[in-house]
């Protein structure tokens, strides 16, 4: 049988794998009413007469993460309500979309309106169910796909602010809210339909040092001699890390912007505590969380905590008096005579054309992942790789940061990649820990040490999927880790378990099974070596310590996976307070950035990236402090 399996093939057991989570009862519990109330309306639809049937009518359809189940009622001819049931997708991203089409296509009476710009996934899920509900009730679906499109009307605009914001991501917001609540006036600039950027997709954990949450906390006295428990402690230790790389150091291992960060980020932390912006409870628990010293964002990791902090601090600004122009991409900053930066020009989607204007303009419109021609040039190793990130970027800001003088750091070093489903590109980054296995190539052969460095141990196996690995890579786990993949105590976070409602973890009776249809010859060798390494609570041949224990008596999951890149972590070039640089080290007047489009805060140190959202959170804060001082 041939290695290059397709798709289809692969999933061809989709159907029997619903059969199998029913019968184990692993379907989702919030989801059965919804499964039940579908399979209901389908049924009634195999028994209605010929002709058009009024009524209620629930489908569903696969968005990003898993089912979306959809209401739709039609009464003489018209859609008089939609509204979606149940769905798991992203909170920052995908629930915009499930509050939004629905009633647009209710308001417009058609599937055919725009999808909301950065959840067009789940826009298109539920355009589909709707669709489904329209012909299940014997109706024309003709007379609903009138295309709907957005009344242009050109035009000059002209706005004034103290700060103009470009990019309404982690960084923007942060930044916004924060100038907001010193009393400056302020305008973000956001080419997307809504906010969060990359922020919401983050896992959603803060590493911090010596603030007032751990005093609080560290009753103890536990956290005093961590690394945790001082800005000192913890700059101590990343400079003994062996990520940090010798050749990439500038600084002599002073990692000043590592350590600006560490220095501010404890004060973000204690802001948001302040301002309402919640944490799940730090610390260790018997049976319960055991998340540690880290504090993860309100309700918890992968469980829609960084979505739920970009909207508060979306609704935050807006309370303050913020204004943020969505669906309007910035074409150019304006740029004084004497070289300082004083606006931006950008234009709507309704055709304005906008003059904005201000005292200080802020950069933070993410990175270029989705540009393959920036790709080309700054990361030619990686040119016409995947990249699993947000749509939007697309290196706007950097080419604009150019134009203006800025210049471009830190590029063409290696780039981390984590774990994707191969046929959705589903991000699984923490499968190792939430859902114990291996991974083995398309022979069957486990491919290493997945656990240590995991990020950049993903990132080789990209590279050498064809050359070292026969194109293919799957990930082995046995049923007791498909029951914590749907409900990782440790964590909290259940976000795994659309790989099982999406059939594209597959169960097969036997290792034997599972090797003959995926022609992988040296699966059972490598459970085996595996699970001996398990037994004898020794590291395997690659040095993976705590290997799992994978039972196969009763069979074996097997997931199709395929690493993928998603961010790039070289940039524009900033000082330790965000001020934007020229080559000479001079600092453009006026223009400040953070986040992805200044790259890793930690490769300008020397140390391989690895806490982005950290890092945007911590540099949102800091770019507030400084524009607040300078204006």
């Amino acid at each position: 049988m041939s290695n290059n399996i397709s798709r289809r093939s692969f999933l061809k057991g989709a159907a029997a794998v619903g059969v199998s989570l029913a019968a184990t009862g692993m379907i989702n519990p919030k989801f059965a009413a919804a499964e039940a109330a579908v399979a209901k309306t389908a049924e009634a639809a195999k028994a209605k007469p010929e002709g058009k049937v009024d009524g209620k009518y629930v489908t569903k359809a696969v968005g990003h993460e898993s089912f979306i189940y959809v209401a739709t009622t039609i009464f003489g001819g018209k859609i008089t309500a939609c509204q979606v049931l149940a769905h798991e997708e992203t909170m920052g991203i995908g629930n915009y979309a499930c509050a939004r089409i629905p009633a647009a296509i209710v308001a417009n009476q058609s599937i055919e309106v725009p999808n909301v710009r950065g959840c067009s996934i789940t826009s298109m899920a539920i355009k589909r169910a709707v669709k489904e509900a329209i012909e299940l009730s014997g109706y024309d679906v003709a007379d609903f796909s009138t295309p709907v499109v957005k009344e242009v009307v050109e035009r000059e605009e002209t706005a004034e602010a103290d700060v103009v914001i470009i990019g309404a991501g982690t960084v923007g917001l942060v930044v916004g809210a924060r100038l907001l609540d010193k009393g400056k006036k302020v305008i973000l600039v956001e080419k997307r339909d809504i906010p969060g950027g990359s922020g919401p997709m983050a896992y959603g954990g803060v590493a911090i040092a010596g603030c007032e949450l751990y005093d609080n906390y560290d009753v103890t006295g536990a956290l005093k001699n961590s690394y945790y428990g001082s800005v000192e402690n913890m700059m101590g230790f990343w400079r003994a890390h062996p990520f940090l790389n010798p050749e990439y150091d500038r600084f002599d291992k002073a990692m000043p912007y590592m350590t600006k960060q560490y220095e501010n980020i404890g004060h973000l932390v204690d802001w948001f505590t302040k301002i309402g912006l919640g944490f799940n409870p730090i610390g260790t628990y018997e049976g319960g969380l055991q998340t540690g010293y880290t504090p993860y964002l309100a309700p918890g990791c992968y469980e829609g905590g960084a979505g739920y902090a970009m909207m508060f601090l979306e609704q935050r600004i807006k309370g303050q008096g913020g204004t943020i122009l969505y669906d309007t991409e910035a074409t150019e900053l304006i740029q004084a005579e004497d070289g300082r930066v004083t606006g931006v020009k950008a234009k709507s989607g309704d055709g304005a054309s906008w003059t904005l204007n201000g005292k200080a303009v802020i950069l933070a419109s993410g990175g270029f992942m989705r540009n393959a021609e920036m790709i080309k040039q700054y990361y030619p190793e990686y040119e016409g790789q995947f990249f699993n990130c947000a749509s939007a970027s697309t290196g706007d800001g950097i080419k604009m940061g150019l134009a203006v003088g800025g210049y471009m750091e830190c590029t063409g070093r290696a780039l981390p990649a984590y774990l994707s489903t191969y046929a959705s590109k589903f991000e699984i980054a923490l499968i190792h820990h939430s859902t114990p296995g291996i991974m083995v190539n398309a022979k069957g052969d486990n491919i290493g040490n997945i656990v240590s460095d995991n990020h950049y141990k993903m990132a080789a196996a990209k590279l050498a999927l064809d050359t070292e690995h026969g194109g293919a890579l799957y990930y082995v786990f046995d049923d007791a880790a498909s029951i914590t993949n749907n409900d990782f105590e440790g964590y909290g976070m259940n976000t795994y378990k659309a790989i099982m409602e999406k059939g594209e973890a597959v169960r097969y009776d036997s290792v034997a099974a599972a090797a003959e249809a995926l022609n992988l010859p040296n699966l059972a060798a490598s459970i085996e070596a595996n699970n001996k390494a398990s037994l004898a609570g020794e590291a395997d041949a690659w040095g993976r310590k705590n290997c799992p224990y994978i039972e196969t008596r009763d069979g074996v999951w097997v997931l199709r996976v395929d690493p993928t890149f998603y961010l790039t972590t070289g940039g524009l070039a900033i000082d330790v307070d965000g001020r934007m640089l020229k080559e000479d080290g001079s600092v453009i007047p006026g223009l400040y950035a953070g986040g992805d489009v200044v790259g890793s805060i930690e490769e300008k140190d020397g140390k391989k990236y690895g806490m982005g959202f950290d890092a945007a959170l911590a540099y949102g804060y800091i770019l507030g402090e400084t524009v607040d001082a300078e204006l």
